[in-house]
This record gives C-alpha cells, structure tokens and sequence, in this order.
C-alpha cells in the first residue's frame, strides 16, 4: 500500500510532478542564460563609452562587471596618522638642534670670555708647582725660609741676645729665628688689653665713650701722665687705650683692666692662640706678638670702622730710629715697643710695596743703641726681600 502524502498524491506521483517541475526550470534557466548575457554586454558597452568620453582610463569588460563604477567626483586628499607622526617628529628634531645650537653658543661665548682666561692661569700656576723644585717661589714658604736664615746669619754675629718672628699676611708664609724665646712684656702689654677693649666696642659691649675714673689702686710707678692727675679724674676708654698704646702709661694699662676684667683680657689672648697672659712675670716672645698683630689685621679687616681708632694710635706711635728706619720713608707702619733694663721690643704691621707683613724683634743683653741699629738692619733685610719675594743676590 502506497502511504498518501498531504497533498493527496501517491509517492510516485509526486516524484514525476518534481522531476517534471525541474526539467521546467531548467528550460527556463537556459532560455533566460543568452538574455542575461546580453544585458551584462549592453552594460559593459554602455560603461566604456562613457568612460570614453569622460577621457579616463577604462578595464576590461570582466573587470568592470565584477566592481561598481567609480565616483564621478574626485575623492579628497587625506594625510595618513604615520605621515602626521613622521612630520611632526621631523620638526621636534628641528626644534631640539636648535636648542643645542643656541646652547652651544653660549656655551663657547662664555667660555671665551672668563674660561680661556682663567684656564690660561691655571696653567699658568701649573707650570710654576711643577718647576717649583727647581725655582721657588715668590712669598712663598721656600721663598721666607731663605729669608730667615739670612736673618739667623746676621743675628748669629751679634754680641746680645735676639729672637725675631714674622708673617706674610697675604700668603700666611712664616719667618723667624728663635721666635719662642721669652722676654718681659714690657708697654707691649698694652697691645691685648687695647685689642680687648676695641674687640668689645665691635661687638657693642661697651661704647667708645664709656668713662672711667682714677683710683688710688690704679697708682703705679712708670711712664705716662695719668697717675700725676687727681684720683677721681675722668677718662673716656678710647682715651685710656692711646695713652697705653702711644706713651706705654701704666696707669692707663691698670685703669683698662680693672674696668674689662682680667679674666676676659686672658680670655681674649687665649682665643688668639698667643701663649702669653696678665699673669706675673708678664712675658712675652716674637711669636705671640707677630701673633696678636696678625689678629689685629684680620680684626681691622673685619671691623674696620670700630678698630680704626687702634690703628691710627699705633700709626702715630713714635718708632723713628728702630724697625720704621729700615723701610723706605712714608711706609704705612702700626707699632708697639716695650723697653725694659738691657731688654728692648719692638713689633709693627708694615703695608711694604710687596705683601703686608708682621714684624717682631725682641733683644737681651743690647744697649738701646745696638739693638735700635740691629733692629734697622733687620727691617732692611724684610723690606728688600718684599720688593720682589726673593732674597736679593749679592
């Protein structure tokens, strides 16, 4: 029995239906194949003419039937993100060469206008420390050594005791002979106790015009005017110091440390590092005055206003005859001296025409006579060794 299908037909029926429905298609299929085909050349002749006569570049008729025809307007120019990227690293580079350049530039123009010319002295003092085994310097430490032993060969032939300290105050280079020898202060004194009062005026511990009165205990035998004024008379501390400075007054010296203090005078000479003090015998060597001078410098530099008062006393001390005469004349000199039974001492900053220096000489045993002329003659040995920083040859 054949089973019925939904349309009412047998199996076989619906089959032949099928096969008689394909065949239909077909037919139409090959039928309507040379009317498609005609239409696709009747397009492709109609699209190459008018690519013809539009004056562009046609393809073949394959080509153009598998791919719409192009656009009849132009399309627009468009930058790609890689070519902005290549273009805009190209003027970063730009910019940075010439940020080097100008760099460069200034570089090379300050180079010329302060490196050459100090590189030129570098090398310059280069080659000076290299061949300075062979050639010593001028001021320099080998330079003052020559002169202190031209200093010892002179002082060795003299019958009296003498001990001399100095120092560069430019350079720091030392000469001396015997410069630790010990003898008694003296009016030197006077010199810590007036660095001490005017230390104190710089840092506005006392006034310049600070009073101080005379006392019975103030009272001592020795040079200067003030012990013979009535005990109670007035004295300003500026007053004290140039009578102490110029005159060598005791009393002065005695008025200034009852009103600075001991403690603190010896407490100033300390700081300094001088080995000397206030304390009984009073004594003093070449060093610790070079010492004291050198601090005196440094405190002139410093504080020049306030300690210009100290400068001028010892400026105008009297000192004709003794280390001043052995210095060509109107050389700016500061000094203190000291005398004491066959002891004499004199101690000065001399302003030369080479470096400012520091000058100590200190004698026992000399009348005040030879130790005037070998004190002269001494200065003369620093102030020619100053015109040029060598020793002179003979």
């Amino acid at each position: 029995m054949y089973r019925r299908t939904h349309s009412g037909k047998s199996p076989d029926q619906t089959d032949r239906s099928l096969s008689s429905n394909r065949g239909s298609r077909g037919k139409n299929r090959a039928h309507s194949a040379p009317v498609k085909q005609n239409r696709s050349r009747k397009a492709s002749a109609e699209h190459l003419s008018r690519g013809t006569s539009h004056g562009k570049n046609t393809t073949s008729s394959k080509d153009n039937s598998s791919r719409p025809a192009a656009a009849s307007r132009p399309r627009p120019k468009t930058v790609s993100i890689a070519k902005h990227r290549r273009r805009r690293l190209k003027w970063h580079r730009l910019f940075l060469l010439l940020c080097l350049a100008v760099g460069m530039g200034y570089g090379a123009y300050w180079l010329a206008l302060f490196g050459v010319p100090k590189l030129a002295l570098q090398v310059r003092d280069d080659a000076r420390l290299i061949s300075s085994d062979s050639t010593t310097l001028p001021y320099s430490k080998g330079a003052y050594t020559a002169l202190s032993n031209e200093i010892a060969a002179y002082l060795r032939a003299q019958p009296a005791t003498y001990s001399v300290a100095g120092v560069d105050l430019k350079t720091g280079a030392e000469f001396s002979y015997h410069a630790q020898t010990e003898f008694s202060a003296a009016q030197t004194e006077s010199l810590p106790i007036a660095m001490t009062l005017y230390s104190d005026i710089a840092a506005g511990l006392v006034k310049p015009d600070a009073i101080v009165r005379l006392t019975a205990g103030d009272e001592e035998a020795g040079p200067g005017y003030i012990g013979g004024m009535p005990v109670g008379t007035a004295f300003t501390v500026t007053q004290l110091a140039r009578a102490a400075i110029d005159q060598g007054d005791v009393v002065a010296q005695n008025m200034l440390i009852r009103y600075l203090g001991r403690d603190q005078i010896d407490s100033f000479i300390t700081g300094m590092g001088s080995g000397s003090s206030l304390a009984l015998p009073y004594l003093v060597s070449p060093q610790d005055l070079s010492m004291s001078l050198s601090y005196l410098y440094t405190m002139d530099l410093a504080h020049s206003k306030a300690v210009a008062p100290l400068m001028q006393d010892l400026m105008d001390a009297p000192h004709e005859g003794r280390i001043s005469k052995g210095f060509p004349v109107n050389t700016r000199i500061a000094h203190i001296d000291g005398d004491w039974p066959k002891e004499f001492h004199d101690a000065a900053i001399i302003w030369s025409v080479g470096n400012p220096v520091t000058l100590a000489i200190c004698s026992d045993g000399a009348s005040v006579t030879q130790a005037s002329a070998v004190e002269a003659h001494v200065a003369a040995l620093v102030a020619a060794f100053e015109q040029s920083g060598y020793v002179p040859s003979k």
